[in-house]
């Protein structure tokens, strides 16, 4: 058993080695490679250590703001002889551009690091709710054989848990690296040569992932403040009977930070697409929307399971989501909207 569990992992890696050394600019540096792989490999690991009694499957959470963060930081040295050396025209404008992607990655990244860290989410056995519902639905799935439990967890925590997203935060971050790139091929006379400003859409792009980053910021916040009057008990009336934070972004949208999450990775992409005035409708360019593609998927499938478990838990959620839009920001509807819905799909 434990042998057929090494093979497929071994399929596996081999399979995705072969995937990204087939994308040009996913091509990655034998650092990168090694930055990945060891990243994978220690997550996986650390979740046999047993925290408070338990094995912890959220490890990978606590990698998620960093990761990226971390990538743009191997990335900037890689390239710090185009990145950071002085260019004029064409070459200076790409070196701005790709300057303003790496800060606008680093504050996604430190401020959902931060937005975790007060949230209790690096404690010691700090594990996401939904695993509970997770680890219970495969369960009942499985035979009882132990032997066979063991390998479909330990493969499915491999290979999805840890391979997976990391490799969709790889994904995510691959637009950047062509774009942190890219000063060096301009100056090297081989790039867009009559790029040498930022165009209208360029700003207004930069400017909607700057915007994205502060909404977002101010969901979890209203977020992380309905918790804290939670605990202390100081809810308002209407508050205390839904039980969930249902005011201010979250009146107009159900997951408006799950909304600017999965905007900003898809405004990243076309960004720095854009700048490098790479085709996105090219087949040959097509790899540098899987990140954001995927990211999507996933998290429609997260917002999914969160909100069942919302609806068992919460008996007002069911009104919720039939008022509220459930990531768009829209206008709430009223009672009477909601009733007329309800009796057109009779």
């Amino acid at each position: 058993m434990c042998l057929c569990v090494l093979q497929t992992l071994a399929s596996v890696c081999q399979g995705i080695q072969h995937i990204t050394s087939a994308l040009p600019y996913a091509e990655a540096s034998t650092h990168t490679r090694q930055l990945f792989w060891g990243t994978v490999c220690a997550t996986w690991l650390l979740t046999f250590v047993r925290q408070r009694g338990r094995r912890n499957f959220s490890i990978v959470d606590r990698v998620w703001p960093l990761f990226p963060v971390v990538l743009a930081a191997q990335w900037a040295y890689e390239s710090r002889d185009s990145l950071f050396a002085a260019h004029e025209g064409a070459a200076c404008a790409a070196q701005c551009k790709a300057i303003v992607g790496v800060v606008l990655v680093t504050v996604w990244g430190l401020r959902l690091c931060y937005n975790s860290v007060r949230r209790g989410d690096y404690n010691v056995g700090a594990e996401d709710y939904r695993w509970v519902h997770v680890r219970a639905s495969i369960d009942r799935i499985l035979p009882q054989c132990s032997a066979v439990r063991w390998a479909v967890w330990e493969l499915f925590n491999i290979v999805f848990v840890s391979g997976f997203q990391l490799a969709l935060l790889y994904l995510i971050a691959v637009p950047l690296h062509m774009l942190m790139r890219y000063p060096g091929v301009v100056a090297r006379g081989t790039g867009n040569m009559a790029a040498d400003k930022w165009s209208c859409a360029e700003v207004s792009l930069a400017a909607l992932m700057a915007a994205l980053l502060v909404l977002e910021a101010v969901a979890d916040q209203q977020m992380y403040e309905f918790r804290q009057r939670k605990q202390q008990n100081k809810l308002t009336r209407a508050e205390a009977q839904a039980g969930f934070v249902h005011t201010g972004l979250w009146r107009y949208s159900r997951h408006p930070n799950v909304l600017c999450e999965q905007a900003f990775w898809a405004v990243l992409c076309v960004f720095c697409s854009m700048a490098t005035g790479t085709d996105l409708g090219s087949l040959d360019n097509v790899y540098l929307l899987a990140g954001p593609v995927l990211l999507i998927a996933l998290m429609w499938a997260s917002v999914q399971l969160t909100e069942s478990i919302s609806r068992a838990k919460y008996p007002m959620y069911r009104a919720y989501m039939m008022q509220t839009s459930r990531l768009i920001p829209w206008k709430p509807w009223s009672n009477a909207q909601v009733i007329n819905q309800a009796h057109a799909k009779l």
